[in-house]
């Protein structure tokens, strides 16, 4: 049966194919049209791979788990005074990590194992860094576990097993080397302080008793001193001091009194008249007193004797003439009364003089003793501040040597899980490699597929005669 004739003429836009349509179309035909091609790159493709990963030598692994533990350090020199444990644990990790990939470790596995391979030390030392890994657990980091993976990667299952196990058990070996090293140093470091402390302490202890021998006399003093602190009590050279400066006051104000009497007799000695005495002067019995009550007398008599009698009268002259001779000699006794009050003045200005002598020498003495006093308490603090840096260095030798004979490593660094010999190998992974293959090849032909109909002149379709003649397509004759 024939197909039927295709004229030329105008579809309506609503049964026309889309873009789309027409492009999945070109696709499948393309694709049955070259499916021997594809078949044939898929085929291809798949078989090289599937070669490949037969013949992919395996790869085990071998791995040691660690446990690290970050307590206080016994230790004072690495002792630390922050608190903040996760970048404490993931600095120290990171160290061992270092510590691990350095030469001092891997040389070791590298005299045992590989000196049967050519290559120079570094080279070998590189190889063996290249298979070797120190990871955290899987999805974690430094920062928030505190265990970590030594992993060995080799193409014998054994030879990875005891590889690992040789580069753990160096890294152990130099980790109790280097604290141990730290220990060690530690101590002799702080042995070394400590009896050069006690020396010092020695040398100042015996600067303290000397002085302590020299100034015993000087030291009851200063314990003198002492003994009134706190309180209102003055013992020793304050309290002389305290009571010759009252009794300089009370000089002083004695002799102020004398020096105003002296003023006040001189006074009354230059003027005319009776003179007067004062009442502190009046005493029973001393003649000043005795004249001045005859003058008081005998100007009585004279005041009574003024109304009655004439100046002319003989007892009244005789009276009169007694009443000057008491006043001379009231003056005269005012005159000795004030050179006995000038020589008071002397006296008590000498006594006060002296008095100002002891006092300045009961200063410079207790300014001496004062002086002294520093001296001692500065030795003392000396002897002091020696002592406890002494007792400080004792401690921390102490706390060292503990760290020493307590091997705190052991305690830092676990060995959870040695290395064990693999089973099965972590790669290659055949299966996905397969896979992979497969895709490859399916996607690789089907491309191939697509270029090869891109270049091909030939016409593949009747609607592609209309295209390259430009002419209308009449109709078509079928495929038998």
């Amino acid at each position: 049966m024939s197909e039927p004739v295709l004229l030329n003429y105008d579809v309506p836009a609503s049964v026309r194919s889309g873009p789309v349509q027409n492009m999945l179309r070109e696709f499948v035909f393309i694709f049955f049209d070259r499916i021997w091609l594809i078949v044939a790159i898929a085929a291809t493709i798949f078989m090289i791979t599937t070669a490949i990963a037969m013949l992919l030598p395996p790869q085990y692994r071998a791995t040691a788990k660690f446990s690290m533990t970050i307590p206080q350090a016994i230790d004072p020199l690495q002792r630390e005074n922050y608190y903040d444990y996760q970048n404490r644990a993931r600095r120290f990790l990171q160290d061992q990590k270092e510590l691990i990939f350095s030469d001092r470790v891997l040389q070791k596995v590298v005299d045992r194992f590989y000196t049967d391979r050519p290559g120079s030390s570094k080279e070998k030392l590189k190889q063996l860094r290249d298979n070797l890994e120190v990871t955290p657990p899987g999805g974690e980091t430094f920062e928030v576990s505190s265990v970590f993976y030594l992993t060995f990667s080799d193409s014998n299952p054994r030879q990875a097993a005891t590889i690992a196990h040789a580069i753990a058990e160096a890294y152990l070996e130099a980790y109790r080397e280097i604290t141990k090293a730290r220990a060690e140093y530690s101590y002799a470091f702080f042995n070394q302080q400590s009896q050069k402390l006690y020396e010092d302490m020695t040398a100042k202890e015996q600067a303290l008793r000397d002085y302590e021998t020299r100034q015993a006399v000087t030291l009851i003093e200063i314990l003198n001193l002492e003994s009134g602190k706190g309180s209102n009590i003055e013992v020793g050279p304050n309290a002389l001091l305290t009571q010759f400066e009252r009794k300089y006051r009370e000089l002083q104000e004695e002799l102020a009194g004398v020096t105003t009497a002296i003023n006040a007799i001189e006074q009354e000695v230059n003027k005319e008249g009776i003179p007067v005495v004062l009442p502190e002067m009046e005493v029973t019995g001393r003649a000043i007193t005795i004249f001045k009550r005859q003058v008081a007398q005998l100007q009585i008599q004279l005041n009574e004797m003024k109304p009655q009698f004439k100046e002319q009268y003989e007892l009244f002259q005789r009276i009169q003439k007694e009443l000057n001779l008491n006043i001379h000699s009231l003056r005269n006794e005012l005159e000795r009364t004030l050179k006995a009050q000038k020589i008071t003045a002397q006296s008590i200005q000498a006594r006060i003089k002296e008095v100002e002598g002891i006092i300045e020498s009961l200063r410079s003495h207790i300014k001496a003793t004062a002086e002294q006093k520093s001296v001692y308490e500065h030795l003392k603090q000396e002897y002091a501040i020696a002592k406890d840096a002494y007792l400080n260095a004792r401690n921390q030798l102490e706390q060292a040597r503990l760290a020493q004979a307590l091997n705190q490593e052991k305690q830092n660094l676990t060995l959870m899980d040695a290395p064990s010999v693999p089973l099965l190998p972590y790669k290659p992974n055949r299966i996905v490699i397969i896979a992979l293959g497969f895709f490859s090849g399916v996607l690789l032909g089907i491309a191939s597929a697509l270029l090869v109909d891109h270049f091909d002149p030939s016409i593949k379709k009747p609607a592609h005669i209309a295209q390259s003649l430009k002419l209308p397509l009449l109709g078509s004759v079928p495929k038998l």
